[in-house]
């Protein structure tokens, strides 16, 4: 095949992801490489004119007798070039997701080790006279001889051949070798440019090449690109935190070295905290989600808890104020937006984020009296004798405290009213797939013995209010007078948006069996028409199992 026949072939397997998710991930990794790459130059280059000592030579006898090339410096060059083109050539969504994941720790582990281990190019390059004079006088300008070890053109030389080896697929031989021996030819010389042009020495290719291979190893074992993120966010918050206070160390010639301390301090619980959330989402059953987000049986979470996690916890908190704000501003004067569905006359669902303790009697004003705005002024002083209600909350929230108690002040207000609280914790996005489908079925299981129970205690406390008034003959009433006038409001809260409390309440109305696999997302559509489940969100393979739960554990008999 010739050279045009094989540029038409890699073109056309780009069409299979749309130019924007491409360029969205190209984006993003060469946004995290930019900005740590920058800050740890900044942070060597003031270290050594402040401490030179702290820098690092890493040369060896070997890098003495290594020639000097020029001509290398094109190479070099061709690594941005094959960065930016391999987001373009890869042919599906996982291997865009792997090439980005990749990329995205080989830069922020690098980063840290320029954090860590910061050393500089120990020989003196002397700018070339010739052609290549502008390509060095370039580098000097952009890329200082500092950030060494590792050498990140042999990391990105080494992920980028990896995650572009199956790029061509052939049913000529010929074909794919071709490709391959060429593949491998560009990342060599960007390997070994590193050290013939006088940028890096042996030791930084070895320690480029080793982390490649970590990367290789991890990134095989991560589950999800959550991971990745809260990995990433950790990283960054420490560098630009621990060198943040560096500088203002400097600045501060009286408590410098208390400055510096306090934010290395800072930076590393944040460290920290991200790792272990990492954690969190790297394993595969959600409920154990429990031994990292603990909380009190009001709700709230324990002092444990925020000692592990304050940085996520106070973000959520913002997004969650936010969230409250945004619904309470675009609300008004529109439908009530978080309007029950009744699965039947006498129990109710809804979906909701974490709901404002000042907004709490309206909506409660709103679930059982069908009020239809949030400025209700105020909620009955006291509920009727024969009306029986009880509110039910899943907090699915694991990141911030419930509005449980504040929702039972709020309904003690007007009768002692139960309000029961079941905890179920799903990190922000982590897929509803992640929980056991046994852990799903029993949630529904106590919220029909919740339900059940409470029919229950609504007909004894009738038929003792009603013997005490002799208002019925022989003391008794009938079951159904009781059963319509018992309410019970089920609702399923999570952080701001409303992925996880819709997501877990549909499965609640399949295994009700008031929506079906064929219904539920038009169903979706109608009540909830801006939400965002998707199949890997919400998988259909899970819906199946729900929604047939029952008919396999009960099957018709004929």
């Amino acid at each position: 095949m010739s050279l045009n026949n094989l540029s038409t072939h890699l073109l056309s397997t780009t069409h299979a992801l749309s130019i924007s998710t491409r360029f969205r991930h190209l984006c993003l990794a060469l946004a995290i490489f930019y900005l740590l790459y920058n800050v740890t130059t900044f942070y060597s280059v003031s270290l050594y004119e402040s401490a030179p000592s702290s820098i690092h030579n890493l040369a060896t006898p070997f890098d003495v007798v290594i020639p000097f090339m020029p001509v290398m410096i094109i190479p070099y060059s061709w690594s941005l070039i094959l960065f930016v083109v391999g987001f373009f050539l890869v042919r599906t969504s996982t291997q865009l997701s792997l090439l980005t994941w990749r990329l995205i720790l080989a830069t922020v582990f690098a980063c840290l080790i320029f954090y860590f281990y910061p050393a500089r190019f120990s020989f003196n390059r002397v700018v070339p006279d010739d052609w290549t004079q502008f390509g060095y006088q370039f580098l000097q300008l952009v890329d200082k001889p500092f950030n060494q070890l590792p050498s990140l053109h042999v990391t990105y030389a080494i992920l980028l051949g990896v995650s572009l080896w199956e790029v061509v697929a052939s049913k000529n031989p010929w074909i794919s070798v071709a490709y391959r021996l060429l593949l491998i030819s560009i990342c060599t010389l960007i390997a070994l440019s590193t050290v013939l042009t006088y940028q890096h020495h042996l030791l930084d290719m070895l320690g480029g090449a080793v982390l490649a291979v970590a990367v290789l190893i991890l990134s095989s074992r991560i589950r999800n690109a959550l991971v990745i993120k809260h990995l990433a966010l950790g990283s960054i918050g420490f560098l630009l935190i621990a060198i943040g206070g560096f500088y203002l160390a400097n600045m501060s010639m009286i408590v410098s070295e208390v400055v510096e301390n306090l934010a290395i301090i800072i930076a590393a619980y944040w460290l920290i905290s991200f790792t272990m959330l990492a954690c969190a989402y790297q394993q595969a059953k959600s409920i154990q989600n429990t031994r990292w987000f603990q909380k009190s049986n009001s709700g709230r979470l324990t002092v444990y808890t925020w000692m592990k996690f304050a940085p996520i916890i106070i973000i959520y908190n913002g997004m969650s104020f936010l969230g409250q704000w945004y619904f309470k501003v675009f609300s008004k004067g529109q439908r009530h937006l978080l309007t029950p569905y009744a699965i039947n006359n006498r129990v109710k669902v809804v979906a909701s984020p974490r709901l404002r303790q000042a907004d709490l009697h309206s909506h409660l004003a709103h679930w059982l009296f069908d009020c239809t705005s949030l400025e209700w002024p105020s909620l009955p002083e006291k509920m009727p004798s024969s009306v029986h209600c009880q509110i039910i909350v899943i907090d699915l929230a694991a990141e911030i405290s419930s509005h449980v108690y504040h929702l039972e002040v709020a309904a003690n207000g007007i009768t002692k009213m139960p309000v029961h609280y079941l905890y179920l914790p799903l990190l922000d996005l982590q897929p509803l797939s992640d929980v056991l489908l046994k852990d799903h079925i029993d949630l529904f299981k106590r919220l029909e013995a919740l339900t059940q129970s409470a029919e229950t205690r609504a007909i004894t406390a009738d038929n003792e209010s009603r013997v005490e008034g002799h208002q019925v003959k022989y003391g008794q009433v009938k079951d159904d007078q009781v059963k319509d006038s018992l309410t019970t409001i089920i609702n399923f809260h999570c952080v701001m948006g409303l992925s996880r409390s819709i997501g877990v309440q549909v499965l609640y109305l399949l295994y009700c069996g008031t929506l079906t696999i064929h219904n539920y997302q038009s169903w979706i559509e109608q009540h909830y028409p801006h939400a965002h489940l998707t199949d890997a969100y919400l998988p259909q393979s899970l819906v199946e199992a729900v929604a047939n739960y029952k008919s396999i554990e009960y099957p018709t008999t004929h």
